[in-house]
């Protein structure tokens, strides 16, 4: 991609982070029906259509005020087109220009009750303001305001990426849901107490198991069907500790960092419905009609392998023995993300 499409993409996506999803009255946990959203409203119209109905809200709200004029990486990208490139003593002037026009209207900002959470003028040329949504209609109508949009508020999930990718209609249609499949972790090891591994799913479970030995009955388990831990929980590769530089392997790959079993739930998770409990199937197009809490993985039925590298935290070196592991146990598929 061409740095003035990624200049103009950026600006895009800051818009879109503003425009409440779609999705809103689905049917819980669905979200992957798309439709087009326009990034303008209807010329003249200065209020978003979506914050329209809480301008009868009693309480405040938060803005962003879209000012007129383009942002940095607009002009940036309008220049490139051209075959020329802005200095950063022009990026800073166009800066310098959009933030004096911000700053005429903090006063009127403050005169309506608002205060000012923040200014921007690299991706969007806009002021954050906290205000009473009764004061909006009076807000957009100050000088040189373009729009004034809801930001919206925003959660960690990954409920939605497998639906967005048609996975669901690959397990319905094709029957792929990485049954049979060998998948091994090189990671920072997996919690496999977690819900979305099959286990109890609390803070106990993890508390009460002993990562350098293998309780009977705790490891393996269904979902995590073996692994290794190659390195312990102090090991760190860039350490200046000798101790640290000293792998201390145990047969149990329990994750005390998160990563890898963050890699591993998006691998191949069960899934954890919105009461904290496993996910036990069916997995095919009527899965995400359920709430989840973590959504499941791309491959839910894969047998996952731990093979953990990491110690808490820090680096390593190990990744060729656990390689080497996996290529000796007949793994069929192996992630790094490191």
């Amino acid at each position: 991609m061409s740095r003035s499409a990624r200049a103009a993409l950026l600006s895009i996506v800051v818009l879109l982070s503003l425009v409440p999803p779609v999705g809103a009255a689905q049917r819980p946990g669905q979200s992957h029906d798309f439709k087009r959203i326009p990034l303008r409203g209807p010329e003249g119209q200065r209020i978003d259509a979506h914050l329209m109905p809480r301008l009868a809200d009693p309480g405040r709200l938060t803005v962003m005020v879209q000012m007129q004029g383009a942002p940095v990486a607009v002009r940036q990208g309008k220049a490139q087109r051209r075959g020329q490139e802005l200095s950063q003593r022009q990026r800073a002037a166009v800066r310098r220009n959009l933030r004096a026009r911000q700053n005429r209207i903090t006063d009127d900002i403050a005169d309506l009750g608002g205060d000012v959470v923040s200014k921007v003028q690299d991706a969007y040329n806009g002021v954050k303001v906290n205000i009473r949504a009764s004061k909006i209609a009076r807000l957009a109508d100050l000088a040189n305001v373009r729009a004034v949009r809801e930001v919206q508020k925003f959660r960690p999930s990954n409920a939605q990426s497998v639906p967005f990718l048609g996975t669901p209609g690959v397990w319905e249609d094709l029957g792929l849901t990485g049954r049979n499949v060998k998948v091994g972790i090189i990671d920072t090891g997996i919690d496999y107490e977690h819900a979305n591994f099959g286990g109890p799913g609390t803070v106990e479970a993890f508390e009460n198991n002993d990562s350098t030995v293998i309780e009977p009955g705790s490891f393996p388990t269904a979902k995590v069907v073996g692994g290794y831990d190659f390195v312990g929980d102090d090991y760190d590769a860039s350490s200046d500790d000798p101790a640290a530089l000293t792998p201390q392997p145990d047969p149990d790959p329990l994750d005390c960092n998160g990563h890898g079993s963050h890699v591993g739930g998006t691998a191949g998770g069960l899934g954890v419905l919105a009461d904290g409990s496993t996910y036990d199937g069916p997995y095919d197009e009527s899965t995400h009609d359920n709430e989840f809490r973590v959504g499941p993985g791309v491959a839910p039925e894969a047998d996952l392998y731990a093979l953990r590298v990491f110690g808490c935290e820090g680096s390593t070196d190990v990744t060729v023995e656990a390689i080497d592991w996996a290529v000796e146990n007949d793994l069929d598929v192996i992630n790094m993300s490191l």
